[in-house]
């Protein structure tokens, strides 16, 4: 994982400021958190975990919303789970399905009477635009259990000793060295916007052009190379 050390180090080269007088740590940390919230709305499963969650009476559940890393999103559900662990024990696997479709075979499947609660999922429905809840087939008796795969927000990056020591920010920011090019880029684009002498219009433009290109990238990348792209046509 990458630590705020290396992001601060390389964001102070980029920026002729290695003495980090002109942009102090502190600022530079603050554009480093952004950065990372940046990231994680272009590419959610920059920083993701696989976690149980417990289900509640009725169709409609919810993401657990507490805890370090917070969870901002399901990007998935995966399989039912018949002991928490650890280890952790899977059961039937669970398949997304199309509202429309469970709607017009089932039109009365959040009815209890006409479809039985059950403990065992065997199919979830999802909506980007409620990104933290999610539909079961059956409904669920309020004893079952699933396992979710989540995008997170890591721990905001803060300093651990001295604000102006950059040492005290040996600890990660939540995402792989892989985003490293990406993060410096954009601290040095929001420094670049600082109502400053040394700020640079022209300079922040670019390194934000190289920001967006290099997670435009990735994400392509990434589609075109996925296991699942067979799965798509």
């Amino acid at each position: 994982m990458l630590t705020g050390v290396q992001i601060l180090t390389r964001a102070g080269i980029l920026l002729q400021d290695e003495g980090h007088v002109r942009w102090p740590l502190p600022e530079l940390v603050h554009w480093i958190n952004e950065a990372v919230d940046a990231i994680l709305l272009a590419k959610p499963s920059a920083s993701s975990a696989s976690i149980t969650i417990p289900m509640v009476a009725g169709t409609l559940q919810s993401v657990p919303q507490s805890g370090t890393p917070t969870p901002l999103r399901l990007m998935g559900i995966t399989r039912n789970i018949t002991a928490a662990g650890p280890p952790r024990v899977g059961g039937r696997a669970i398949r997304p399905v199309i509202r429309s479709l469970l709607d017009t075979s089932q039109p009365q499947w959040h009815d209890p009477r006409y479809v039985p609660f059950r403990k065992e999922v065997r199919q979830f429905i999802f909506d980007e635009e409620n990104p933290l809840e999610f539909y079961v087939y059956p409904g669920n008796d309020g004893s079952g259990m699933v396992e979710g795969i989540v995008s997170t927000r890591p721990a905001a990056l803060a300093a651990s000793g001295p604000e102006d020591d950059i040492a005290s920010y040996a600890g990660s920011v939540g995402l792989p060295e892989v985003y490293s090019g990406a993060m410096v880029d954009y601290v040095a684009y929001r420094a670049q916007q600082k109502d400053d002498f040394a700020a640079n219009t022209g300079r922040a433009a670019v390194h934000y052009q190289t920001f967006a290109t290099a997670m435009g990238i990735k994400i392509q990348t990434e589609a075109a190379t996925s296991p699942n792209r067979d799965r798509k046509r």
